[in-house]
């Protein structure tokens, strides 16, 4: 009886080990893993790009006001005379290159991805048109307007001119 109760307890335990083994491995475990880390590093990368660009923007503009202040004012330091409004770009975090929100809504409608108002206030409309347009045109689809995206989407601001008619002559 005791032999019989060890063997179905060693038995029970054979099963529960095959049991265990059908789950996932340590080795897919640290797939998985690894997998989530870089794409955690990847995320972080952009993070960093964008935060590089931040700083490269704000301290043009801070540059810039510099440049304005008046010769009496130059003895206080450019930063703390800033207005921190005017680094609230609306848009600054979709675009990338220098081209104003309205200017890229205007390319954005001429290309027909945007039926919004041209009023230079970038957000979820404009940006899902970008994106739209990335798409169509086989750009990285992020929404985020960069020199490739403003590269194909400017040639829409100014169309190549259809045949020119001649100017009538006056007499």
């Amino acid at each position: 009886m005791v032999i019989r109760f060890l063997m179905m307890a060693v038995f029970a335990l054979v099963l529960s080990g095959c049991a265990t083994t059908s789950k996932t491995s340590p080795v897919n475990q640290l797939q998985i893993q690894v997998t989530d880390m870089q794409q955690r590093m990847e995320d972080q990368e952009k993070e960093i790009v964008d935060l590089k660009y931040e700083v490269k923007e704000m301290a043009g503009k801070v540059a810039e006001q510099d440049a304005d202040m008046s010769a009496e004012d130059a003895t206080t330091p450019a930063v703390i005379k800033a207005d921190p409004t005017k680094f609230m770009d609306k848009g600054f975090d979709i675009i990338r290159v220098g081209v104003s929100g309205r200017e890229l809504q205007k390319a954005l409608k001429a290309a027909g991805v945007y039926e919004g108002k041209v009023d230079g206030k970038v957000g979820s409309r404009t940006k899902a048109a970008v994106v739209e347009f990335q798409k169509a045109h086989s750009l990285k689809a992020d929404g985020v307007v960069g020199q490739k995206t403003w590269n194909e989407l400017k040639a829409y601001l100014n169309p190549p001119a259809e045949s020119a008619t001649p100017a009538s002559s006056k007499e």
